[in-house]
């Protein structure tokens, strides 16, 4: 808030006990957010003058395009002209005091903008909107949070509401992975420091103190009257994300029906170490990380029909929700790791999927799917597919091609996930977190936007390749053929029609064994 007093002196003064408690914060790092209207950006720019007398200041403060930079160097006008700053436009794009001291604008669109500023040292670094940035944009300009000043206090400070393809990494690091608003106890403290975070793609320690303070649209009566009830129409999970601060759903959201409540308890889905299992597997060593997924599809789901002799049928059936004939699809295992060579990720699949006994029995597994991108040549002839089948082999799994067709992908598993046919369990949380916060790719209808080096992308990619690969793949895995070959005869009979299917399937596959292994060129991944 701009006052004047009765000398016409220039003071600008906080609104908010919220506004005064960013300013006072002594976090190196700040997310200082929450509702619409809650003067995010006007704290963060009054933040970054506070030491504007001294000629070695020099901050910095970023937006994610050209037109939101424009917006917010209008604000600074009314807020740091009267303080004699003079403003230089483009390419500057700064704001010079008369003691020497600087606050340049700038924006960061993709994680290669980094590099344009990573010269010079900023002693305050801001981020307005900073879910629009991921953590690979905001962890890299870090680096460049410096001052040979020593009486300058270095702090980074970002501000924003609920939503957008950063708004996972914030809630990890700054809320603890919890909502404010409906999760208080779990959620971070507001104002509290706290200096055991990591950076969420990769577990690095952060060195440095991180804290949130919640800003509301209530804490002030400055907009007019009608405003929280036009932020109360915005559709979907905005509406909450705006007027609330809520980060339960999230604005944006591809699949903004996840929330924890869809998720499944392990213990209570009543899987069977008989029951069809599968594997995908989306492998990255530089950018990405590895993701591995344990799914099983369940026995049938139908309701029992009644029939009582003179009573209308109709009468009584039960609607007790959806039925799934061919049984759930349910992800009971997920491993995320990241920079291992393939066959180490492939040696942890074995201890942590293949290998463990259910009374005595190991898991059937029927099928093993690998990002197709794997099965590229690598120079010497030798794919990452070929490398993970050597450590498989033994288990006789062969991981086939997964299909990689995005946009197909992405309506099946948002069917699925909304019908209930597919179900995430309680000890799959990455894989919740992944879906929950992945975006909608703007440029791109019907996609999801992809995020290099955020390990939930990955996460994503590799849920995506199982349930399509797994649903519409022209060639069902082997074991499910024979399956299906002798449903419904007696034992005697299934038997033998058992035999003569895997002959069949045999000779259809005609294995290729140039590379010597067992199984390797073939369609139908597990042999029997």
């Amino acid at each position: 808030m701009t006052t004047f007093d009765e000398e016409t002196v220039y003071r600008w003064m906080p609104a908010t006990a919220a506004q005064q408690a960013a300013l006072d914060s002594e976090a190196d790092i700040l997310l200082f957010g929450g509702s619409a209207g809650s003067l995010k950006t006007e704290t963060m720019l009054m933040d970054a003058v506070q030491e504007y007398e001294n000629p070695n200041l020099r901050a910095i403060v970023f937006r994610s395009s050209f037109v939101e930079m424009t917006d917010i160097v209008d604000k600074t006008r009314r807020l740091y002209a009267p303080l004699g700053g003079v403003f230089v436009g483009s390419p500057k794009w700064t704001w010079s005091f008369p003691s020497g001291a600087t606050i340049r604008f700038a924006y960061m669109k993709t994680d290669d903008d980094v590099w344009k500023y990573l010269g010079p040292r900023y002693s305050f670094i801001g981020f307005d909107e900073s879910t629009l940035h991921t953590e690979k944009q905001v962890r890299n300009i870090l680096g460049r949070l410096s001052s040979t000043d020593a009486s300058l206090r270095l702090r980074m400070r970002l501000t924003s509401n609920p939503g957008n393809v950063g708004a996972s990494w914030h809630q990890t690091l700054f809320l603890r992975g919890h909502c404010p608003v409906h999760n208080r106890h779990d959620s971070s403290q507001p104002a509290q420091l706290y200096r055991d975070r990591c950076w969420p793609s990769d577990g690095a320690a952060i060195p440095f103190s991180v804290a949130f303070i919640p800003g509301k649209l209530s804490d002030h009566n400055l907009l007019d009257v009608h405003y929280t009830k036009r932020l109360h129409m915005m559709s979907g999970g905005a509406a909450a994300a705006m007027e609330q601060g809520c980060w339960c759903t999230l604005e944006g959201a591809y699949f903004p029906f996840v929330h924890a409540g869809i998720v499944r308890p392990l213990a209570e889905a009543g899987v069977e170490w008989w029951h069809n299992h599968f594997l995908s597997i989306d492998y990255g060593y530089g950018k990405s990380s590895s993701s591995v997924g344990l799914y099983v599809r369940g026995p049938a789901e139908v309701r029992q029909k009644v029939e009582i002799h003179g009573v209308d049928s109709r009468l009584l059936e039960r609607d007790d929700g959806p039925e799934f004939p061919e049984g759930r699809i349910r992800k009971i295992g997920e491993l995320v790791v990241p920079h291992v060579p393939a066959y180490e990720l492939a040696k942890m699949v074995v201890d942590a999927f293949i290998k463990p006994d259910e009374n005595g029995q190991r898991r059937r597994i029927v099928a093993a799917y690998l990002d197709p991108a794997n099965f590229k040549e690598i120079g010497d002839g030798h794919t990452i597919a070929d490398q993970i089948n050597e450590v498989l082999e033994p288990w006789e799994i062969v991981c086939e091609r997964a299909s990689n067709d995005r946009l197909g992908g992405w309506q099946l598993l948002y069917r699925m996930l909304r019908t209930g046919e597919f179900e995430i369990t309680d000890v799959c949380p990455r894989s919740f977190e992944a879906l929950r916060t992945r975006m909608h790719d703007d440029t791109r209808p019907g996609d999801i936007r992809k995020i290099a080096g955020d390990p939930l992308d990955d996460v994503a990619d590799e849920t995506r390749y199982a349930l399509y690969t797994f649903i519409q793949q022209a060639t069902q895995p082997r074991e499910l053929m024979l399956q299906h070959a002798v449903r419904g005869l007696d034992l005697g009979s299934a038997a033998i029609r058992w035999q003569q299917k895997a002959e069949e399937l045999d000779r259809e596959e005609a294995p290729i064994r140039t590379t010597g292994r067992m199984g390797l060129g073939r369609r139908g991944g597990r042999r029997f």
